[in-house]
């Protein structure tokens, strides 16, 4: 990965958004991945968003070795509950976004900006 792009949550991202996408597509009951232990150990399958583990699963006759394997998954009603703690938290935003936002009692921004006067969605003034 770019050293830019390390740190900015995109671990956290991308397979929220593929099971956002999955949920809003088809009838899902749960999502799975295969990983390996060492990412359940130190949390990383946490942070895809999985609830549950269910460690031996073996490839034997793999290109890598029948390495041991973990099972990873979480219910549909769980993935949603994740998505809205995500967007309630503000997982995603700056870290100025944030702060700002934790001094701040309300969730999401009021303001209104001034627009033109005269000027309708859809007209067009050629002249």
């Amino acid at each position: 990965m770019r050293p830019d792009f390390r740190g900015q949550r995109l671990s956290q991202l991308l397979p929220r958004i593929g099971r956002a996408y999955a949920l809003a597509r088809w009838p899902i009951d749960w999502g799975i991945s295969i990983v390996a232990p060492v990412l359940v150990e130190k949390g990383v399958a946490a942070g895809y968003g999985y609830k549950h583990t269910s460690y031996s699963i073996i490839f034997p006759g793999a290109p890598s070795g029948a390495v041991d394997n973990v099972l990873v998954s979480v219910s549909a009603a769980e993935a949603y509950e994740d998505f809205a703690e995500i967007l309630y938290s503000g997982l995603f935003a700056s870290e100025t976004s944030r702060s700002a936002a934790s001094s701040s009692p309300r969730l999401f921004d009021n303001n209104v900006t001034k627009t033109s006067s005269g000027v309708f969605q859809g007209s067009s003034n050629l002249s």
